[in-house]
């Protein structure tokens, strides 16, 4: 049994695709197919089923994936204590954290966290996706989240943020402010393209409300949302972290704010294992005293004006 094997067929477990595994690793799909075939040989069991739609894992393919999630669990141990030898966490620090959140964090991770521990080297990830931990080599992962799925995983929850409805001024202006949640159904709404259903949930005196809306546009990044919402195009409803900036510069506006009391999402690290490595535990604590200070983050600082200095042309 091969450990690139191994790596592959937990790839393969992990996405549910020969495709994506294959392209993970550098590998075509028939290359993985084929080797995957090999290793159900040499074991002399089928570890996954395969159809012309989808595939799943057999019961010895759990099997062997749970073993593998335990003997990573192992060397990760291993290798916090072999790195807590050290006086100053060192190494690359391979970490995914949401895109607003990134567009406001990695500034300050990039200039001060890197300053106070110059010998960690950041490999950074932005996406609004679950990314897997172990298959992906994460150190740590940030996410934003109302309930956490993964119970394989060590969670830190850092802070709590509330639901907020918001949209520009100009669109405000233009289509007016909703009075009720329902009134939603009737205004441009902005979605993650990952959501299952156009359904957003409010709490009223009489208890929870489920509103559908209308998307007018959606993509896969909380990033692009808010450069969509900003530019007039509609509401988000998004946690305030995503959108502390904007709401505290008045480039969006709260709305509905009585229906959201409660509602409040997580932003959690999470890692694998029972300890985060020093450079993992090094880079949760900076980002959990950097979320207080979201709303006077400046997501989009004005350039610099180099006018005065340029050289006219032709001189």
């Amino acid at each position: 049994m091969i450990t690139a094997d191994i790596l592959l067929f937990v790839r393969v477990a992990e996405t549910l695709s020969f495709k994506e595994a294959a392209q993970q690793l550098r590998l075509s799909p028939s290359q993985a197919s084929k080797r995957i075939a090999s290793l159900e040989e040499d074991l002399h069991t089928r570890l996954i089923y395969r159809s012309p739609r989808s595939i799943s894992l057999t019961g010895a393919g759990e099997t062997l994936l749970a073993h593998y999630r335990r003997i990573h669990d192992m060397v990760e141990e291993a290798r916090v204590a072999v790195e807590n030898l050290n006086n100053e966490p060192l190494g690359r620090l391979r970490f995914s954290v949401p895109t607003c959140l990134g567009a406001a964090l990695l500034p300050a991770l990039y200039r001060d966290f890197s300053k106070r521990y110059p010998g960690i080297m950041l490999d950074a990830h932005t996406s609004e996706k679950c990314v897997d931990i172990v298959a992906g080599g994460y150190d740590v992962v940030i996410r934003v989240a109302q309930k956490l799925t993964d119970s394989t995983l060590t969670a830190r929850r850092l802070a709590t943020s509330p639901l907020v409805v918001a949209a520009a001024p100009s669109y405000l202006g233009e289509r007016g402010v909703p009075a009720h949640p329902t009134e939603l159904s009737r205004h441009s709404c902005l979605g993650l393209a990952t959501a299952k259903q156009a359904i957003w949930q409010f709490r009223t005196p009489n208890g929870k409300l489920a509103v559908p809306v209308v998307w007018s546009a959606v993509t896969d990044n909380n990033l692009a949302l808010v450069v969509a919402a900003c530019s007039g195009l509609g509401f988000v409803y998004v946690p305030q972290a995503v959108i502390a900036n904007e709401l505290r510069q008045g480039v969006l506006q709260q709305v509905l704010a009585d229906f959201c009391k409660g509602i409040e999402w997580g932003v959690y690290a999470m890692y694998s294992g029972r300890t985060p490595t020093r450079g993992a535990a090094a880079f949760i604590d900076f980002v959990r005293q950097q979320l207080p200070n979201l709303d006077r983050i400046e997501r989009w600082p004005t350039a610099p004006n180099h006018a005065a200095a340029e050289v006219p042309l032709g001189r």
